[in-house]
């Protein structure tokens, strides 16, 4: 018998037959997507108290708490786990819970996020844009402890005098505001290279937007070669040729990216679109769809999807309340980010369960309401005037529709930090020199 229904069994639980009524709903709504079965594949010892299922379990409802440190999210979530499974063992030690990240984390996490994917997979059809496949990419940073172990393993990126930090990558489909998958590492990691990492588990034939920051040679080849699209974001640091002469160029403004050091293989032949963005300063992007497939304004709906990722990583900041790990070592202050990660995947996949059974647009889903909802079910209270079943409640959580009349943000906001935007990217003719060398690339009529 598995780890999970052997435990099902236990006791009666004196108090509150309808806490624990309500608390097994959330049991129902997690091994949706993470069953019991699913951990079989990993052995253990055992006398091992933290199992990989328990560990993982442990891990997401703590990614959900609202206490402050470690320590209390740990006690709060061991007390909820010997409600749910009153027959596993598990520690209430931070130190043994840590070792337990350590070590089980590294062999782990990948499968995991596989699991998840798999449940994305099934709506990818369903949720297409414009016909499309669309994937964004983008990066954010997150803050950790000031420890001199943290110093020296995560590093201090970014502007001077900041704290040590953890560099994350983030895949998303855009059709359900999913994500994908993820990178994490120290706060030096290269966002190109953790995309790099994800391009393999792409969806076929999908179309990827992303900003200036990841526009490469590299990049553009591989998703070519994948037979991949994309759109993406072209600043000051990109450095492009036209009037090579290679393609047949039209109309539309054909440009080529092609750096000096590659060229020995042929150039990558990019459409380049030019937007305006809401305060009329251009916005240079390039594609490899012609313009018939894919035409200027549909290319400016798109990109500006790419805004869901922003509120992604705003909800896991800001909403969750998870804008800083608190772990004092770089391998646990990892491992909780990488488990912050899968919490907060699994709440969104079970909210957008929820919401397409209720007929909703999965895109309008609200953190903040599905993590009132879980939380309210974990307390064991899910509303003194509410008595709906958890799936019920989730699929109610979406943001409002209302059309607002003024600016939602107060009249003395907290003053923002304001990046400066990509400029224009470098575009130069092509000498006579690099026509010549590009006409050894072209295939014969």
């Amino acid at each position: 018998m598995d780890d999970f229904h052997k435990q099902q069994g236990g006791s009666k639980v004196a108090r509150g037959p309808h806490r624990v009524c309500y608390q097994r709903e959330l049991t129902a709504a997690i091994s949706q997507f993470l069953p019991p079965q699913f951990f079989a594949r990993w052995r253990f010892h055992g006398n091992a108290n933290w199992t990989p299922q328990r560990l993982a379990w442990a891990a997401c409802l703590m990614s959900w708490s609202t206490d402050s440190t470690l320590t209390d999210r740990l006690e709060s979530v061991g007390a909820l786990l010997g409600e749910l499974f009153p027959r596993w063992r598990v520690g209430l030690a931070l130190g043994g819970f840590g070792r337990a990240c350590i070590r089980e984390t590294p062999r782990m996490l990948d499968e995991v996020r596989r699991q998840l994917r798999s449940s994305v997979a099934g709506w990818l059809e369903q949720y297409r844009v414009f016909g499309w496949v669309v994937m964004a990419v983008d990066g954010s940073r997150f803050e950790a402890p000031r420890t001199r172990a943290n110093e020296a393993g995560l590093g201090c990126a970014g502007r001077e005098k900041t704290t040590p930090q953890i560099y994350q990558t983030t895949l998303q489909h855009v059709g359900t505001s999913l994500p994908w998958d993820f990178r994490i590492g120290p706060g030096t990691a290269s966002e190109r290279r953790q995309l790099d990492e994800m391009l393999p588990d792409l969806p076929g034939k999908s179309l990827l937007i992303a900003d200036a920051g990841f526009i490469s040679y590299d990049l553009c080849r591989v998703l070519l070669m994948g037979r991949h699209d994309f759109l993406l974001r072209v600043g000051g640091n990109t450095h492009l040729l036209e009037k090579l002469g290679f393609a047949c160029e039209t109309r539309e403004r054909t440009v080529y990216l092609w750096p000096l050091r590659f060229h020995a293989i042929p150039p990558v032949v990019l459409r380049l679109i030019v937007l305006r963005d809401a305060n009329k300063e251009p916005v240079y992007l390039v594609t490899n769809i012609d313009s018939e497939s894919l035409p200027e304004e549909i290319a400016s709906q798109i990109y500006r999807l790419r805004w869901g990722l922003e509120t992604h990583f705003r909800g896991l900041k800001q909403t969750l309340g998870r804008d800083r790990v608190l772990s004092r070592t770089p391998a646990t202050a990892l491992a909780e980010q990488g488990w912050l990660n899968i919490g907060a995947w699994l709440l969104q996949l079970m909210t957008t369960a929820a919401l397409i059974a209720a007929n909703e647009q999965p895109r309008q889903w609200s953190v903040a309401k599905a993590s009132r909802e879980v939380r309210r079910t974990m307390r064991g209270c899910p509303s003194r005037c509410i008595r709906q079943p958890l799936c019920q409640r989730l699929g109610c959580a979406k943001i409002d529709g209302y059309q607002r009349k003024g600016p939602k943000q107060t009249r003395r906001g907290v003053q923002k930090k304001r990046e400066k935007p990509p400029g224009p990217p470098k575009i130069r003719q092509a000498t006579k020199k690099e026509q010549q060398l590009a006409q050894q690339f072209m295939r014969p009529p």
